[in-house]
């Protein structure tokens, strides 16, 4: 395989790796409501309301585990539970085309910036 290739997929894995981890520790860690905004993609017509419960537990002594789940919630208060799983890949996706889109915007003004080209008084000469 070229060398080319390889680059392409180690830098594919890096990203993937990149939004997996962006998810984490947003979506599970720093602020689990993010999953409210998958809410149009889940939740039906009569459960517009979208919100996120997180459940802490405590299996063993000195053992600490938490289960979020996001639902979406009608007028009359009838409940549908999505669960984790499909918000989780949805912000996954969405991280990881905010991180290319990131790499991107860096990579084309990196290509952009003007370059120093060498002046021929800047050349060093080697004495012959």
């Amino acid at each position: 395989m070229r060398r080319g290739k390889w680059i392409g997929l180690a830098l594919v894995g890096v990203l993937l790796f990149f939004s997996v981890m962006t998810t984490v520790a947003v979506a599970g860690a720093i602020w689990p409501g993010e999953a409210k905004l998958t809410a149009p993609l889940f939740c039906e017509d009569d459960k517009p309301d979208a919100f996120v419960v997180v459940d802490r537990s405590n299996p063993a002594p000195g053992e600490t585990t938490y289960d979020f789940s996001l639902y979406c919630m009608g007028r009359r208060g009838q409940t549908q539970e999505i669960g984790w799983l499909r918000p989780s890949v949805v912000l996954t996706a969405g991280h990881a085309v905010l991180i290319v889109a990131l790499v991107g915007v860096v990579v084309l003004l990196a290509r952009s910036w003007p370059r120093r080209r060498p002046r021929p008084w800047d050349q060093v000469s080697d004495g012959t």
